[in-house]
């Protein structure tokens, strides 16, 4: 299975003749990777801009949970977000703000205008406007409770959740979603970003409608598996069930599949982008 790879690109126009070209800034991230160290070089190093001057900074600082029933997370316009389940009872937040600009006062003054907020379990990025003159990115790291409900919405930013077993919801606009080593309840959305579960149990929904979905499980451990793509795509599996003559039940033209009996645990579905089930 390849790998989920974000990649995010914004070409911006000039403000003034005087800056006649125009100016580019991107990212690209590999979630599916990702150590989960809260490494903010990291991040900067896949972060890329044509613009002339560039600040960063690096923010750790302890969350108390007493009286918190569920976390949200609310990304920036730019940015992604790891979540990380550990055995410790507070959770642990690293923020990595990235600003660039045209000249090296201006992104200084645009680096401290980054916010990240945490109030009754709720934590927030925000910033200034982001145009042909400046933009800015603020990339969060969060380790919670294992068994912790969590929320979280980004948009031009991929989601990457690991080690947990707790409720889960994970909507992006156009941004990925990774999920790895968990288990719990998942409900993933997502508008135009890719999908992809690897090593994972328990009771999930993931939806998306123009990315593909990758589900990718132990060979010899196969859940009951539902699969649908509502377009002119197809359903791809390697599991054991989906060879011609097994227990799987495809349906016309390779655009749904069933896997086991029973209520399903799994349930993937396209507007119109490929699903694909594949054994570790």
């Amino acid at each position: 299975m390849r790998a989920l790879a974000l990649t995010a690109l914004l070409v911006l126009g000039a403000a003034s003749p005087a800056l006649a070209s125009r100016q580019i800034i991107g990212s690209e991230q590999d979630h599916s990777l990702a150590g989960g160290t809260g490494d903010c070089e990291s991040f900067y190093t896949m972060t890329f801009t044509s613009f002339r001057a560039q600040m960063n900074d690096r923010e750790q600082r302890e969350i108390q949970l007493e009286g918190v029933d569920s976390l949200r997370v609310n990304a920036s316009s730019e940015g992604g977000v790891s979540i990380r389940g550990w055995n410790r009872p507070y959770a642990r937040l690293i923020v990595c703000r990235y600003a660039v600009a045209h000249t090296k006062e201006q992104a200084t003054r645009l680096l401290a205008a980054i916010a990240v907020s945490h109030q009754n379990g709720e934590i927030t990025a925000t910033g200034p406007r982001i145009d042909d003159t400046q933009a800015w990115w603020a990339n969060m790291t969060l380790y919670v409770p294992r068994r912790a409900a969590v929320e979280v919405r980004a948009e031009n930013g991929g989601v990457a959740i690991r080690n947990m077993s707790g409720r889960v919801t994970a909507q992006t606009t156009r941004g990925g979603i990774s999920v790895a080593q968990s288990s719990g309840r998942y409900k993933i959305t997502t508008n135009s970003g890719g999908i992809t579960l690897e090593r994972v149990s328990g009771h999930i929904e993931a939806t998306s409608r123009q990315g593909a979905i990758a589900l990718k499980l132990s060979a010899s451990d196969v859940p009951t598996v539902e699969a649908k793509i509502a377009g002119g795509s197809e359903i791809h599996c390697s599991l054991r069930g989906c060879e011609e003559g097994g227990l799987g039940v495809w349906g016309a033209g390779r655009k749904a599949l069933r896997l086991g009996g029973g209520i399903p645990d799994i349930r993937l579905s396209t507007a119109d982008a490929p699903i694909t089930l594949a054994p570790l």
